[in-house]
């Protein structure tokens, strides 16, 4: 049997927000993707203080009453086990149009992720806008694709396919 590459992926705090609050959601479906094996997620630290304020915001603990300290705790612990934490991440990128999304796509260069996995138009416009800064980022990180949680599913099946086929 033919041993695949591993898959490597940057959630971003949204697609972890769903994935937490809800079990039946197509971002919980792309955490299992993970924790089965056949994606590499990669966290920093900086990635996972804000997974982890996001988490215990209270407004977001109204909306999404899910979120228990219990829950968060243990979503909390689920991706530190299943995450490979990129300790040094270096800025390799700036983005004017959404400064908050920069470790976001450094953590993807860093760790030379095949994807970043956002619901964020500001960072999926990166692989269609015609501003400098997304046509630098389409030059410089060829590789890398910023996608929805529900192509990414569906990238994932088709490769998962395709590898059963050899």
């Amino acid at each position: 049997m033919k041993q695949t590459a591993l898959v490597g992926a940057v959630f971003d705090c949204n697609v972890h927000l769903q994935a937490a609050s809800r079990e039946k959601s197509v971002a919980a479906e792309c955490l299992r993707l993970v924790e089965k094996g056949s994606v590499r997620l990669y966290l920093s630290e900086d990635v996972l203080a804000e997974i982890e304020d996001v988490l215990n915001r209270p407004e977001i603990r109204n909306h999404f009453q899910t979120l228990t300290d219990e829950v968060v705790e243990a979503f909390l612990i689920r991706l530190r086990r299943n995450s490979q934490v990129i300790r040094r991440v270096p800025k390799k990128f700036s983005y004017s149009r959404d400064p908050d999304d920069e470790p976001y796509i450094n953590l993807a260069v860093e760790a030379k992720a095949d994807y970043i996995v956002s619901r964020d138009n500001d960072l999926l416009d990166l692989m269609t806008g015609y501003t400098d800064e997304c046509k630098d980022f389409r030059r410089r990180f060829r590789p890398l694709k910023v996608v929805e949680p529900l192509d990414f599913l569906k990238e994932m099946r088709e490769l998962e396919s395709e590898n059963s086929a050899t």
